[in-house]
């Protein structure tokens, strides 16, 4: 996964009203993160990193 990609998705996402942010672990490790995600019956609220084919539909959508 690219840093263009990962920010480009982290645009998209932010748009559609999701708490989201760009991620490097490693000079080659490019991800996106969701924050703030609640789940109903946890009663919490949590995180998590999305999948590479997730941030390739992301990146690729186009703008509202």
């Amino acid at each position: 996964m690219t840093q263009d990609k990962c920010e480009r998705a982290v645009e998209i996402l932010r748009e559609q009203g999701f708490e989201a942010s760009y991620v490097q672990g490693a000079p080659d490790d490019h991800g996106v993160w969701l924050d703030c995600v609640w789940n109903e019956s946890l009663q919490e609220a949590y995180s998590f990193r999305l999948h590479d084919e997730e941030i390739e539909y992301y990146s690729n959508e186009s703008k509202a």
